[in-house]
């Protein structure tokens, strides 16, 4: 059976959330493992990286990541999340709260990504210095996690709307 075009965009924009994820994650465990990445010894030193910020720093990843690969739920055709035994209740009821986890998923992202813009200066790390290659390309990790919530929410929506007819099937 082919894919709609609603699947195989909800599949692009969950994958999507899921890779522009990474990028932050990654700079931010490099320096908590002791490579410096351009980033000044005063803001490390400040942060304790590494050191005792590291735990942090590698929680925060983690979490981070964690998030980032439920995006790929999104991408699971319904038929493998729900049990094939599956009461008629729990077959809707599943699809219907990975759909409206991503949704709330996208609208607590998009409040910290909105506070990350608001206090920059506390986010970067080259917060007041010249801006060289490293600094841009921390610049470049975080600007692609702000497009998370941007990718999350249509694939959350696309979820949702492409299990109507699964819901429809299942109460039948």
């Amino acid at each position: 059976m082919a894919e709609t075009r609603t699947a195989v965009w909800t599949r692009r924009c969950a994958i999507g959330a899921f890779a522009v994820a990474l990028p932050t994650a990654l700079w931010r465990v490099l320096p908590g493992l002791g490579v410096t990445l351009g980033t000044p010894a005063d803001w490390r030193e400040f942060q304790q990286l590494p050191g005792s910020g590291t735990w942090y720093v590698l929680g925060l990843s983690g979490v981070q990541l964690l998030a980032a690969a439920c995006c790929l739920l999104l991408a699971v055709p319904v038929e493998r999340v729900v049990p094939p035994r599956a009461s008629a209740r729990l077959g809707r009821a599943i699809p219907t709260a990975i759909g409206v986890a991503g949704l709330t998923g996208a609208g607590v992202l998009l409040v910290l990504v909105v506070m990350s813009i608001i206090a920059w200066e506390k986010v970067d790390p080259f917060a007041g210095e010249t801006y060289g290659g490293w600094a841009w390309l921390s610049l470049a990790c975080y600007l692609t996690a702000a497009l998370w919530p941007v990718l999350l929410a249509p694939a959350s929506i696309g979820y949702l709307l492409q299990n109507r007819g699964h819901r429809r099937a299942l109460r039948r």
